[in-house]
Formats: structure tokens, C-alpha cells, sequence
């Protein structure tokens, strides 16, 4: 008998007999799958229980007595309610269906000849078929679903046996006994079953942890990318730190994909650069002086007279356009880093000016821009296919903005890391960058889309995916490369591993600076390794026919192309840890290829899509068969 028709006989023994068969059932799945949890189901409950009486079922607090549900008409409303949040979750205004503000429209053929080429006639080919403008998703394949707090369960269980099947699949309860309490009514086994594979993740009690989460989008990070269902039957301060946490996760999993046309430009500069023979970074050792570390954000302003009045105590690291804004107030850096392989770098240096300012860049840098630097020092930064042509130090969290890779460098190299004008967001009531800088007069106005975070002192902070992916990526850098301590004296976002700190409240200690420059230096040597083209070509060409295999399965309908963008995606991760110089040049194309091809599908009015899938594929196959002509052409002439 199904769940709902049980509990509507209100025959207290029936239903008191299947239940407790349920959790002895749910109890056996988790004696396997998480004794964790297996081990505190066999505890009594401590403040919330089952409760039966003539009137219904609901669920009563022990210690004061009240239920959890209201009554109406003398009736329990535990039931109805969850009967009322089982009926079509797409269309049910008491689900949140969130997405990641993504829109199906052409992109720049200019900037993405291939990539854009191929995107743009999928969806042609969707217009040729009778595309809609809004979504549609068979009833019962739901996307992404997100429960914090299920207070039961049962509309869970209604879902699964109505043949409801969910992409990817998270549940944050606070409460243990709200657990214990839905192992009474939801099939565990068939909850795992009725998700994609590894895609069922449960967090009870504990917070949600980000690095498992950070696993949950990677995972999915095209099919989880955009439609997300959201539900909660009660709130708390936990809950509202487990949604945030949510979104940070799900914002920087949207960001840093990277493309076939980029990595070729950095990968074509990366092989001039090793022909000049700049020096590369080799062995990072720990120098005896701190670096401070210096962003063009709007806090540099206040921050100016500390970095001045302390210059001879520590290296000074300019990031980017910083560099104009510390030359007019009379402080000469000591380094300029830059990591951009865009051509307009040159005007920005030369504006600045760069002038005897020694240069370290990333392995990417525009050569034009490095040629302008009368001293120049490059380091392979990690995430860019150019990368791992040699068997060079990778300087890893090195990514997205020049600012990560400042504070990178100034990890693996300073004693002490010192921040100041990196604020990673939005200040409330002031301008994204200092006054005087590349960027001229500045609006104070927060971009849409943006969310508050934490800030590192009183303001008011607000984040964006990049700038979330940015504050990651500076926290990993700092966790990984351990230096003595990491000061944040911007009023931007607090960034984790560092501490939340003002100008006046510590002292320099005097240090040979000059000695400590000549050591960062020396941690960079020449190299002379001769690249293998021929190896990378082949490579290269294998792992496209590899993915052309995959996408000439046959796909009829959509749930079975999101299985496939999931296996795709897995394999390109796997390609990007095993032989990232092959994996990174092809994994961010390929990622925005699907996420084309699944929005196309999507706004497909129906779910049979095999004939929109076979026209696309002559697009997609295209698109890899022309990466790898650039390819190819690219190293004959390099």
C-alpha cells in the first residue's frame, strides 16, 4: 500500500506497524551506508516525536508540548500539507524554482569563432523546430532540488512513489529527531535509487560542509548550473548559513570555465615568452620579510599612508592597475604582477607608468606587455593550459584576478602576507576601484545579482559569483602555502585564513629588504626545456575523438542528455587532473558547448528531443573538428 493511502485509513495500527517496518528498513540501509547515522537512529528522540490521535498525525515538541503543525477544523494539517507540496514542484508557487540568471542568446562570434559558431547555430536549429521561450522539463525529472528542513518528509515520499526522479538531490536538516522522524516515512533505498548516480548528499545536524558542496556542483557543473528547486518548511539562523552557503557554491560554480579561444591565445604567448627566456619561477623558498599584497578596490584609498610610511619593511606587490594608483601617491612597488592576456595590457603599463618597475607575470602575459618591463620574471600559473608545457613550479590558486595570483605569490615567498585594497566585492556607498585609477570616475552603485557577505570590518559587503570564486581562491593559497600570518587591512570581504585588521593596531619590524629582493629573485631561474608539439597535437586530437564517441550515444530524451553532459563533464575534469595542458584548453569550451545544447533543449516543448540532438550534434562535431585545425596551426606556426 502507498504512503499517502496508508496514512488516510487512520487505522493507528497499520500505520504504526508499516512505519516502524519503514525505519527498520531505512535503519539497515544506513547500518551500511553511514554507521554515523545508523549509530544516533538507535537513540531515543530527545525533543521531537511522531504524534497520532483521532485527529490526524502531526509532530509535538516533548519538552513544551505543542505541535509543530497547526489544527484547522480540529484536524491535524501535517498530512495535507504535504500532500499540497508534493503536487508538481516545477509549477508549485510553495517551491522556490531559482535559476543562475542564464538566458539562451547568441554569443560574440568575434571573441569565440568556434565556440560561438557552433552555440549560435544550435539554436537556429531549436528556432527550426519550434522552440519556446520558456522551459519545459518532463513532470516527473525534477533539476537540482535543494529541502533545508523537511519537518517529516512525506511530500518526499509521495514525490518518489509517484515516479518522480531527481537530477541531483540535497537535504539540510538542523534537527536529528525532524530525521529520525521522516525515516518513518521516506524510502531511503529508493531516494538513493531515484537520484543520479552520487547525487544524493545529506547533511543532519552539521552545517554543510563547502568542500563537499564545492564536490556537488563540480560534479554537475553544467546540468546543476541553472535550474535549482528550493524548499524549506521552517527557518533558522543554520538553515540561513546552509543556503548561503548554497549560493556561494553554486555562484563560483558558474564562473572560471575559461574557453578554447582563450587558452590558445595564452597558450600561443606562453610559447613566445619561453622563446625570449625570461626567468621562471623554480623554487619558491620563505623570504624573512612580509609582502604586502596591493588591489586597486576602493579601500586602498584610506590605506595609502600605511603602505607608504611602511615600504622599506616590506615587498611591495603591485596587482594590475593598482600600480598607477600607488606611483601617484609617490610609493614605487617593488613588483608589478599581471596575469592578463588581453593586448590592451600594453597602454595600461605604459600609462601607469610601469617604468623601472620590475615585472612578474603570469606564463599568458601578452609578450608586447612584457617587453615594456626592463626587468621581467615569469611564474606558470596554475589553471591555464600554457601552464603545464614544462616541468616548471605550477603556482596553483593563481586565478581569476591578478589579485589571487599577488597573493599567491606573496604565500609561497613572504614570511607574513599583508592585503590591502583586495576587497573581493562591492563596499556599500563607494566605487568598485580607488579613486585615480585606470578605471577614472566610478558609480556606487552594487551590480544586480549581487549577494551580502561577510565583511572583513564594519561596511556593508556585497559579492559576486567571480568575486566569491576570487575570495576561494585566496583562502586555498593561504590554507596551502602556510604562511606565518595573512592581514587583511581592507574594509572589502573577509577573507578566510586571514585576520581582520586596521592600519594602527601593529608595527614593522625593520628588515634587509634589499637582501629579501635578491632572494625573490633568485627563486627564479631560466629553463631550456624543449616542448614536444607533436605529443601535444596527438594528445589533443585523441581527447576530442574521445568526446565525439561519448556524444554519439544515442539520446532521446532529456533526462537521458543531462546523464550525458554529467558523464562529458567527468571526463573532462578527469582529463584536467591527469593531463591538464590537454583537459584546460578543451574543458571550457566544451562545458559551454553543453550548457548551449542543454538550454536548447530545454526550451524544446517537448521531451522526445532526438531529433533536436542530431541536428545539434552536427554542430558540436564541427566545433571539435575546427579546434583541431586552430590547434594544429597554432604550433606549426608558434
Amino acid at each position: 500500500m502507498k504512503l499517502l493511502s496508508l496514512l488516510e485509513t487512520l487505522d493507528f495500527d497499520k500505520i504504526q506497524s508499516t512505519l516502524q517496518a519503514r525505519f527498520a528498513s531505512n535503519l539497515a540501509f544506513f547500518q551500511s551506508y553511514s554507521p554515523h547515522l545508523y549509530e544516533k537512529l538507535l537513540l531515543p528522540p530527545t525533543q521531537y516525536n511522531l504524534f497520532f490521535d483521532e485527529q490526524g498525525i502531526n509532530l509535538i515538541d516533548l519538552i513544551n508540548h505543542r505541535f509543530i503543525y497547526p489544527q484547522e477544523n480540529g484536524i491535524h494539517t501535517f498530512l495535507q500539507t504535504h500532500i499540497n507540496l508534493s503536487c508538481s514542484p516545477l509549477q508549485n508557487p510553495k517551491w522556490d524554482l531559482l535559476h543562475n540568471h542564464l538566458y539562451l542568446q547568441k554569443m560574440d562570434i568575434n571573441a569565440f569563432p568556434i565556440t560561438a559558431k557552433a552555440c549560435n547555430q544550435m539554436i537556429e536549429d531549436l528556432d527550426s523546430l519550434g522552440g519556446v521561450a520558456s522551459f519545459h522539463l518532463p513532470q516527473s525529472f525534477l533539476p537540482n532540488t535543494c529541502i533545508f528542513g523537511a519537518l517529516g518528509g512525506v511530500f518526499i515520499e509521495l514525490l518518489l512513489e509517484e515516479g518522480n526522479f531527481f537530477h541531483s538531490f540535497l537535504w539540510f536538516e538542523e534537527e536529528f529527531d525532524f530525521f529520525r522522524i521522516a525515516c518513518f516515512f521516506v524510502d531511503f533505498p529508493l531516494l538513493f535509487d531515484q537520484c543520479s548516480n552520487r547525487s544524493c548528499y545529506l547533511f543532519i545536524q552539521d552545517l554543510i560542509n563547502k568542500k563537499i558542496i564545492k564536490h556537488f556542483f563540480e560534479t554537475h557543473k553544467i546540468t546543476n548550473n541553472f535550474l535549482r528547486l528550493e524548499l524549506s518548511l521552517y527557518d533558522s539562523p543554520k538553515i540561513k548559513s546552509a543556503k548561503a552557503i548554497i549560493q556561494e557554491m553554486h555562484a563560483q560554480n558558474a564562473r572560471g570555465w575559461g574557453s578554447f579561444e582563450d587558452e590558445c591565445i595564452g597558450l600561443q604567448n606562453t610559447l613566445k615568452n619561453l622563446k625570449s627566456s625570461y626567468p621562471i619561477l623554480q623554487s619558491p623558498k620563505r623570504l624573512d620579510i612580509p609582502i604586502c599584497v596591493v588591489g586597486n578596490g576602493s579601500s586602498l584609498d584610506t590605506l595609502l599612508p600605511f603602505i607608504k610610511e611602511n615600504q622599506e619593511k616590506m615587498i611591495i606587490f603591485s596587482c594590475g592597475t593598482a600600480l598607477k594608483v600607488l606611483k601617484a601617491f609617490d610609493i614605487a612597488p617593488d613588483f608589478q604582477i599581471e596575469i592578463e592576456r588581453i593586448d590592451y595590457l600594453c597602454n595600461v603599463l605604459k600609462e601607469a607608468p610601469l617604468g623601472d618597475t620590475p615585472l612578474i607575470c603570469g606564463n599568458m602575459v601578452n609578450p608586447l606587455a612584457v617587453s615594456l618591463a626592463k626587468e621581467a620574471y615569469q611564474f606558470m600559473r596554475g589553471g591555464s593550459a600554457g601552464a603545464y608545457l614544462l616541468p616548471s613550479f605550477i603556482l596553483e590558486f593563481s586565478s581569476p584576478f591578478v589579485g589571487n595570483a599577488g597573493v599567491a605569490l606573496a604565500s609561497a615567498l613572504g614570511s607574513d602576507v599583508i592585503l590591502c585594497g583586495l576587497d573581493c566585492g562591492h563596499i556599500q556607498g563607494q566605487s568598485k576601484h580607488a579613486k585615480g585609477s585606470f578605471y577614472g570616475d566610478e558609480t556606487t552603485e552594487i551590480p544586480k545579482h549581487s549577494f551580502e557577505i561577510r565583511a572583513n570590518k564594519d561596511k556593508k559587503v556585497f559579492s559576486t559569483s567571480i568575486y566569491a570564486l576570487s575570495s576561494s581562491m585566496m583562502h586555498l593559497a593561504i590554507s596551502h602555502f602556510k604562511p606565518n600570518y595573512a592581514l587583511n587591512l581592507g574594509e572589502g570581504a573577509y577573507i578566510q585564513g586571514t585576520k581582520p585588521i586596521n592600519a594602527e593596531d601593529f608595527i614593522l619590524k625593520q628588515k634587509d629588504k634589499a637582501k629579501a629582493i635578491q632572494d625573490l629573485k633568485a627563486c627564479f631561474n631560466h629553463s631550456q626545456t624543449q616542448i614536444d608539439k607533436e605529443e601535444l597535437l596527438e594528445c589533443f586530437c585523441s581527447f576530442v575523438e574521445e568526446i565525439k564517441t561519448k556524444l554519439s550515444s544515442p539520446i532521446t530524451s532529456k533526462p537521458k542528455l543531462f546523464n550525458l553532459i554529467d558523464e562529458i563533464n567527468a571526463l573532462c575534469f578527469q582529463k584536467s587532473i591527469s593531463n591538464p595542458k590537454i583537459g584546460i584548453l578543451l574543458e571550457g569550451s566544451i562545458n559551454h558547448l553543453l550548457q548551449n545544447l542543454m538550454m536548447c533543449a530545454l526550451h524544446y516543448p517537448r521531451n522526445e528531443i532526438g531529433s533536436l540532438y542530431a541536428k545539434c550534434l552536427d554542430s558540436l562535431f564541427l566545433a571539435l573538428d575546427e579546434y583541431k585545425i586552430k590547434l594544429r596551426l597554432l604550433l606549426l606556426l608558434s
